[in-house]
């Protein structure tokens, strides 16, 4: 008898144990997640190995000779196709003499192109399809003057990527 009552015993205990164990009593669901990913447009850009904001050309002779310099880097950023423009603010101004160096004096090309551009005051278009993982090296070529005095002459270009759809404003 004993024994017929420990069985019951254990048959209810086992009987509680599959109920109650996560194991044994098995539920799922599923759920659909959606994102929506944004058209983006962005670049990047560095000069030089250590990838400073500043592009210092040194010293150039003022000797009306073309002198070139390929480190600025640009990266088009976007996730649907654009293109890259460039401009200038404006002529090379000396900081102590407000002298200025013309800046028709200044002109790129992208690196694999044999075609120079000069900058300018509006936007000029650098190339098309700006959402490259490849950094595009932009070749910049600065000519001085004779007789241009001793400075340090300064100028801002700007790089900005517009969907091809549009232009800078």
């Amino acid at each position: 008898m004993e024994l017929r009552k420990i069985g019951k015993l254990m048959f209810l205990i086992f009987v509680v144990i599959c109920g109650t164990s996560p194991v044994f009593s098995m539920n799922s669901a599923s759920q659909n997640v959606n994102i929506e990913v944004p058209e983006t447009n962005a670049i990047s850009s560095r000069y030089g190995t250590e990838g400073s904001s500043v592009i210092n050309l040194g010293y150039i002779s003022p000797d009306d000779t073309e002198t070139a310099f390929n480190d600025l880097k640009v990266k088009g950023l976007s996730n649907n196709n654009a293109q890259l423009w460039v401009k200038a603010c404006g002529d090379f101004v000396g900081q102590k003499t407000s002298q200025k160096i013309s800046l028709s004096n200044l002109k790129f090309d992208v690196a694999g192109s044999s075609d120079k551009t000069n900058f300018s005051e509006g936007y000029v278009r650098m190339m098309n399809g700006g959402n490259s993982d490849d950094d595009l090296t932009l070749n910049l070529y600065l000519k001085v003057p004779y007789g241009t005095a001793p400075d340090t002459y300064t100028t801002t270009i700007y790089l900005t990527s517009v969907l091809d759809t549009l232009e800078p404003a």
